[in-house]
């Protein structure tokens, strides 16, 4: 089944098929996104799952419409791999599922998740006047938030209007496996990794996982709601599962070698940022530290570059600079 046959109004993702009734949902990420993030379809053999759901209604309705015509029926259940608005806010187009997550994730939404919704409702006006004002400027970084975060800032103040934050259903703590007629999917949650909670989907059939965004590949990833030494031993343990397609938060499909590039990422940042504390610099000397050439190419490195070397010097400075 082509999934570009079958959708080809398809606007917010990229479908790819991965086996027979498994697709991953691919945001176009490096054009400022539309989807908001990568997601998941699964067809169980008697039910269908969707993994995350996207940063918009009009986002989830999609991917809902997606399942539903790739599998041939209504998705059963939403999972929900952490509380990160890009992740949620699609989950109310899925009216008729039932919604799964981690108990802290749950939580969060209803805390962390619900005050960050607050937060955009109040100031998505001005940071499109900031947008604006950044446009005029000649500076190439300027340039290169405002092709990024103008098209984010513009799918904000579309959908805020409609956004109704979901609760989870369903939650678990550690792991939860859903039993299918045509395969077996295992739901396993991470503490302290990405964020205070994210999920994983794993097939243990087809070797694939879903990592949420405790995996990005060729893309800076975001650090700093986590903890970089539990992410580290997170990611060792992703990539001792083998599988033969991890499927990150953001970027492209990966391998086993995308997870360990990630931990050298941390690692190598953390270096340039112990390097400086040790010569007695200070945030804002760590935070001029050129990117590794390695990572160079990376998509949202002018994001997520500055704020991940900023949080591991300040990290570094309370440990008294042990390793990470």
């Amino acid at each position: 089944m082509d999934p570009k046959s079958l959708l080809p109004s398809a606007k917010h993702f990229r479908y790819v098929r991965l086996a027979s009734g498994v697709y991953a949902a691919i945001d176009p990420l490096a054009d400022g996104g539309s989807g908001g993030c990568n997601a998941g379809i699964v067809d169980l053999g008697d039910r269908t799952l969707v993994f995350d759901s996207g940063v918009t209604p009009r986002a989830g309705r999609e991917l809902r419409t997606a399942a539903t015509t790739l599998t041939r029926r209504i998705p059963s259940y939403l999972v929900v791999s952490h509380y990160h608005n890009d992740h949620i806010r699609g989950s109310q187009a899925f009216r008729e599922s039932v919604e799964v997550a981690t108990t802290h994730t749950r939580k969060s939404i209803a805390t962390k998740g619900l005050a960050e919704l607050r937060e955009d409702r109040d100031n998505t006006a001005s940071e499109m006047a900031r947008m604006k004002l950044l446009a005029r400027s000649k500076e190439e970084r300027d340039a290169k938030e405002v092709a990024f975060m103008m098209p984010y800032w513009r799918k904000m103040k579309a959908s805020l209007p409609e956004v109704r934050l979901r609760l989870p259903d369903l939650v678990f703590e550690e792991e939860l496996t859903f039993h299918g007629s045509k395969r077996v999917a295992q739901l396993i949650a991470f503490e302290d990794g990405h964020c205070e909670s994210d999920c994983v989907l794993f097939l243990p059939q087809e070797r694939i996982l879903f990592c949420g965004d405790l995996l990005f590949v060729k893309s800076h990833p975001y650090l700093g709601h986590g903890n970089p030494e539990r992410l580290i031993s997170i990611l060792e343990r992703l990539g001792g599962m083998k599988a033969g397609v991890y499927v990150p938060g953001h970027g492209p499909l990966g391998k086993k070698k995308d997870v360990d590039e990630l931990i050298c990422y941390i690692r190598a940042l953390s270096s340039q940022a112990r390097n400086v504390l040790r010569k007695g610099g200070t945030e804002e000397e760590a935070a001029r530290q050129p990117v590794p050439e390695r990572f160079s190419d990376w998509i949202l490195g002018d994001m997520f570059y500055e704020i991940n070397i900023r949080f591991l010097f300040r990290q570094l400075s309370r440990k008294g600079r042990r390793t990470i």
